[in-house]
């Protein structure tokens, strides 16, 4: 029988906690300077968490065979950017400890 592929909310959720993370990524310095520093970990705990949720959903999308991978590709890229991103400023913070 043929199944047709569909985009379902996994897809759509491993894209937001992609884009989420992202976007936290990116306001973590403004936010941080405008507030307080304990907004700033905050901020940090749940970039983190949208990283390994962002992981576990790519897992979960790729391995579904009657899911759509156009979307689920475009939310893989934004977290490969992430992890790259996270890695370089450990490995920036591990040089300079």
């Amino acid at each position: 029988m043929y199944h047709t592929k569909m985009t379902t909310w996994r897809t759509y959720l491993f894209i937001t906690f992609s884009i989420l993370t992202t976007l936290g990524m990116f306001m973590i310095d403004p936010i941080s300077t405008q507030y307080d520093e304990s907004v700033g970990r905050i901020i940090m705990i749940i970039i983190l968490a949208g990283c390994v949720l962002s992981i576990l959903f790519a897992f979960i999308v790729f391995r579904t065979s009657d899911e759509k991978k156009r979307w689920a590709s475009i939310g893989l890229l934004f977290t490969i950017f992430n992890i790259c991103i996270i890695a370089y400023f450990i490995w920036i913070g591990i040089r300079l400890a």
